[in-house]
């Protein structure tokens, strides 16, 4: 099989890995191994890398990568989520993946395309999620282990919500497959990140809530690594002005 063949199949192949970590997940969580399931969300990021880099080699956008292995050792150190220091370690690493993001997207954003419609939607958008974004803040407070662990994760949930702004008018200014992908890839992770909350502080669903922000974690990687695999016009790549 050669590594062209390869190439082509990309989309094959990240869905085979993708149901077989799900299942590994699932298997883990019904056996009672805290440990292993925690540590799957970092091997989870790290084989999609590896995946990455395997198709890309010396091609690779640093940004994709950083935001992996940042995104990636913050769900490592979940596995000791009890712990103060730790707890506040991984949500600081999560809030600088979401940062990377944003701070990727803005540069690529304008507003002089924004006709009345989506200018309307725009700001509805934001006073939704900022006033939602509120409630989730008020109500995780008294779950918080310390002062800079409840800030961390309000910067956190705040990183994540503007990526979703950010994202939104990305694929506006560009309307291609790749933006699409990408917008994609910033939802699935925001609902990803809000199911993966309702299970750490069992607020509802129970045990589904665990498997649908595994499931969700999952499918966004996998996009995240299939934009990144697709052909994008150079100006529209992050990173690049």
């Amino acid at each position: 099989m050669t590594r062209g063949y390869i190439q082509k199949k990309h989309i094959t192949i990240l869905g085979i890995l993708s149901v077989l970590f799900l299942v590994a997940s699932v298997y883990f969580y019904q056996i009672g191994d805290p440990v292993m399931f925690r540590a799957m969300r970092g091997i989870i990021c790290f084989a999609f890398l590896f995946v990455l880099y395997f198709f890309q080699k010396n091609r690779v956008n640093w940004i994709i990568v950083l935001f992996l292995i940042l995104y990636g050792t913050s769900s490592f150190a979940s596995i000791w989520y009890d712990e103060n220091n730790i707890a506040t370690l991984s949500m600081g690493l999560n809030f600088l993946a979401f940062l990377l993001l944003v701070g990727a997207l803005s540069p690529k954003i304008h507003f002089k395309k924004m006709n009345l419609l989506f200018t309307s939607i725009f700001v509805i958008l934001v006073l939704v999620n900022g006033y939602l974004l509120y409630l989730f803040v008020e109500m995780i407070r008294d779950f918080a282990l310390n002062d800079l662990h409840y800030f961390l994760i309000f910067l956190g949930a705040m990183s994540l919500v503007f990526s979703g702004f950010c994202v939104l008018l990305y694929n506006h200014e560009y309307s291609t497959k790749a933006s699409l992908i990408f917008t994609l890839f910033i939802f699935v992770m925001i609902f990803a990140e809000v199911f993966r909350a309702i299970a750490i502080y069992d607020f509802a669903y129970g045990s589904a809530s665990v498997h649908v922000a595994r499931g969700l974690l999952i499918l966004a990687i996998s996009l995240l690594v299939h934009y990144e695999l697709s052909d994008k016009k150079p100006a529209e790549i992050l990173g690049r002005r």
